[in-house]
C-alpha cells in the first residue's frame, strides 16, 4: 500500500484542492491522515465545508473524514455536535461561516469530524498558525469545490491537486483540463526586480506598467468587469501587467486578441507535490485505471498517484 507520508515529511502546510467534486479528494485526506498520524500530530481544517457523509452539492454518498486521537481541528461551531470524537475546546476565533464561528478543538479519540473552514485566505493563514500553536506538526487545508486559492503560497507550502471521471465521463478530456490545471499551478515565479515593482500594487485588483514609467490601475471589483475594460488599455507599450486573483479565458482572450509574445508569472510559486486520480464516476461510468494513469502521466511533469489502486 502505497504511503504518501513520504511525500510531504518535509512540509508543516498542505493544500488539497480538486478539479471537481467526487474525484477522490477525501479519499486523499483519508490516506494522509492515517499516514501523518503514525509519526506527526496534525491540524487539520477545510475551506468551506467537507466532511458530511452525503455530498451537498451532488447528493451522493461520500466517504467521512475520519482523525486521530490527538489531531487539531478548526470547524464551525455548529459542525461539533457531527463530529463523533470526544473533544477538547482550544480556542474559539471571531471568524464566522454559515455553520458558525471556527472553534478549534483536540480530538481525545479517534473518530469522524465534520470540517467547515473559514472562506477567505487570510482567514485560513491565522487558523492554521493557531493550529500549529496548540501542536500541530503537519497542517492540512482541504479545498472547496473551486477554490484553487488555497494552494498559493502564503496558506501551504506544498500542494496536492485530485481529478478524476467525475470531472467528465470523455477521458481525454479530463486529461487535457488537468493538465492545463497542473500547467497554470507550475507557472514560474516573477523576477525579484519587477516582484519589488509590483510590491505597492499587490492589493489593487490590476495594475499595467508601461515602458515609459506610466501605471495605470483598473479600479474594479471582479474578473468579469476587468475583462470588459481591459482591452482599452492594451498597448504595445506594455512591459508587464499585473493581476490579483483569477486569470479568466475572458482575461486570457482580451490579451490574445491586442497582444503578441505574453508570458504569465506568478509573483509567488506554487509547489505541486503530485496529482491523484479516481477513475470511478458517481454516474456509473469507470475509466481503465491503468489507461488513465498512464495517459495524464505522459501529459504532466509531477507523479500520477491512484490512492486506492496503487
Amino acid at each position: 500500500m502505497l504511503d504518501t507520508y513520504k511525500f510531504i515529511e518535509k512540509y508543516k502546510r498542505i493544500s488539497i484542492i480538486g478539479m471537481e467534486k467526487n474525484v477522490g479528494k477525501t479519499t486523499l485526506l483519508n490516506k494522509l491522515i492515517a499516514d501523518i498520524g503514525k509519526t506527526k500530530k496534525l491540524g487539520l481544517t477545510s475551506i468551506g465545508r467537507d466532511g458530511e457523509d452525503i455530498d451537498v452539492v451532488t447528493n451522493t454518498d461520500k466517504p467521512r473524514i475520519y482523525v486521530r486521537e490527538g489531531s487539531i481541528i478548526a470547524t464551525g461551531r455548529d459542525c461539533l455536535s457531527k463530529c463523533d470524537i470526544t473533544k477538547e475546546i482550544l480556542y474559539v476565533t471571531n471568524f464566522t461561516t454559515p455553520m458558525g464561528s471556527i472553534v478549534l478543538v483536540r480530538a481525545l479519540s479517534d473518530g469522524y469530524v465534520d470540517i467547515a473552514g473559514p472562506s477567505y485566505n487570510k482567514q485560513v493563514k491565522i487558523i492554521v498558525e493557531l493550529m500549529e500553536k496548540f501542536g500541530s506538526e503537519i497542517s492540512i487545508v482541504d479545498g472547496a469545490l473551486g477554490r484553487k486559492s488555497t494552494a498559493i503560497s502564503d496558506v501551504s507550502e506544498a500542494t496536492i491537486l485530485s481529478t478524476g471521471a467525475a470531472l467528465s465521463l470523455d477521458m481525454l478530456k479530463v486529461v487535457e483540463e488537468t493538465q492545463k490545471t497542473v500547467y497554470f499551478l507550475r507557472l514560474e515565479e516573477i523576477d525579484s526586480e519587477i516582484k519589488e515593482k509590483i510590491k505597492e500594487f499587490k492589493d489593487e485588483k490590476a495594475a499595467l506598467f508601461y515602458k515609459n514609467g506610466e501605471v495605470v490601475i483598473l479600479e474594479v471589483d471582479n474578473s468579469i468587469d476587468l475583462s470588459n475594460i481591459l482591452k482599452e488599455y492594451l498597448k504595445k507599450d506594455l512591459e508587464y501587467f499585473y493581476i490579483r486573483g483569477a486569470i479568466t479565458p475572458k482575461i486570457i482572450e482580451a490579451f490574445i486578441n491586442k497582444l503578441s509574445g505574453i508570458e504569465f508569472k506568478v509573483l509567488n510559486k506554487i509547489n505541486l507535490l503530485f496529482v491523484t486520480i479516481n477513475p470511478h464516476s458517481p454516474l456509473g461510468v469507470d475509466f481503465n485505471k491503468e489507461e488513465f494513469k498512464t495517459r495524464l502521466q505522459n501529459e504532466i511533469p509531477v507523479p500520477v498517484i491512484n490512492v486506492l489502486g496503487d
